[in-house]
């Protein structure tokens, strides 16, 4: 599990207790995808409040429950190292789920996460956030063998492409099937996806799996997802002159044929149209 923190430095009066709230980025997830909830905390017991740190107790408790009410067994999440929660300050702070804590089953489900206040000894709770995980049919299904390397080597495993379709977006997901159980052991979001164009899907010589698919017009996604689920690399082209990328297979990996190497982190940023009410009078 990862836990990443990011501070907001906002006023607020002290009083006995936590100020939390709970906010999912979307409510619909393909089965063991991984959950990624941000929690707001104020602390308004009235002074600075040390949580984490070695040894110490877990910060944070998520509760599971099904549609009908019955609860699964919370997950919990601690920190090796301490960080304080200032009195009258509000952070934020994303977290990370494994997919298998929190979407392993189908179904709705309702989670509330517990924040721990070691002074009191008690945990404060959000209010809970809805979680509605489904699966669909994958238009890529390949088997291969876990190379030296990896833990399990010599498994028999299965490589899934799958497009998601959700209420307002389309994203491509890439996931590693044990062949035997036929149970997902890792699900991995690789991001939004334009279905105009078929993706190019193929796995290399030491059973790497190679995605090459168009994010926005023009502009082509190529990733790498290792045995294990994880990824590997994600590199970015664009369709210049009408020189569309192309995945090539080759003795040792794969290649991209074609466009031109973009990385989004460096393209000029383009400044929006303004409001009518923004531009000057004539």
């Amino acid at each position: 599990m990862r836990i990443f923190f990011a501070l907001l430095l906002l006023a607020s009066s002290a009083v006995a207790q936590y100020a939390t709230n709970l906010t999912l980025p979307k409510n619909n997830f393909l089965q063991g995808e991984p959950l990624v909830a941000t929690l707001t905390i104020t602390n308004r017991s009235g002074a600075d409040v040390i949580v984490g740190g070695k040894g110490s107790r877990p910060w944070i408790q998520f509760q599971f429950e099904d549609g009908q009410g019955r609860q699964l067994s919370p997950v919990q999440i601690g920190s090796a190292e301490p960080f304080t929660l200032k009195a009258g300050g509000t952070t934020k702070h994303t977290v990370q789920i494994e997919g298998q804590s929190s979407t392993g089953q189908l179904g709705t489900f309702y989670t509330t996460a517990h924040i721990f206040h070691p002074i009191s000894g008690q945990y404060y709770a959000t209010a809970r956030a809805r979680v509605n995980v489904t699966d669909a049919k994958p238009m890529f299904d390949d088997g291969f063998g876990v190379p030296a390397g990896f833990p399990q080597a010599g498994r028999a495993r299965r490589y899934h492409a799958i497009v998601f379709r959700d209420i307002d977006s389309i994203s491509l997901y890439a996931r590693v099937v044990d062949d035997r159980t036929k149970e997902p052991l890792v699900t991995q979001p690789l991001g939004p996806i334009i279905t105009s164009i078929q993706p190019r899907i193929q796995i290399d010589a030491k059973n790497f799996l190679h995605l090459l698919f168009v994010v926005q017009p023009t502009l082509f996604c190529h990733t790498v997802v290792k045995p294990d689920g994880s990824i590997a690399k994600r590199e970015y082209y664009r369709d210049r002159d009408g020189s569309r990328p192309t995945l090539v297979m080759t003795g040792t990996g794969a290649e991209i044929v074609g466009g031109e190497n973009f990385d989004p982190a460096k393209a000029p940023k383009t400044k929006g149209f303004r409001k009518t009410s923004e531009r000057p009078k004539e």
